[in-house]
């Protein structure tokens, strides 16, 4: 997990509980990270159901879920496209709330497989 360039190794950590977490609950989610973005794909459906922006301090988390979901979700600050299929977020800013996170992950997986 050394090659996201945009983290920190607070972040980091969290990412590895998240992931952790995610195993425990669930087969059916792979993770896969890249330079920049962590995203754990469905098998049923091998499309990303959430993906994650690790950064020096915080975690954006963006979910298949509507902001209705969990008032804790902000509107996605992204445009087009990505706002449709993404349209909410959730910051991850302490250890505190990987627990919620992987709430939502879990929920956005299964949104993903109504789709």
């Amino acid at each position: 997990m050394d090659k996201i360039v945009t983290s920190s190794p607070t972040t980091l950590g969290w990412i590895e509980k998240v992931k952790s977490e995610i195993e425990k609950r669930t087969t059916s989610l792979k993770y896969a990270e890249s330079k920049y973005w962590v995203s754990f794909k469905s098998s049923e459906t091998n499309r990303n159901a959430v993906y994650l922006q690790p950064q020096k301090t915080q975690i954006r988390l963006f979910t298949k879920l509507d902001l209705s979901f969990d008032n804790a979700l902000e509107p996605t600050p992204s445009s087009s496209g990505w706002a449709d299929t993404y349209p909410s977020i959730f910051l991850i800013r302490s250890e505190e709330a990987i627990e919620n996170a992987v709430k939502l992950i879990i929920n956005s997986y299964e949104q993903d497989l109504h789709l």
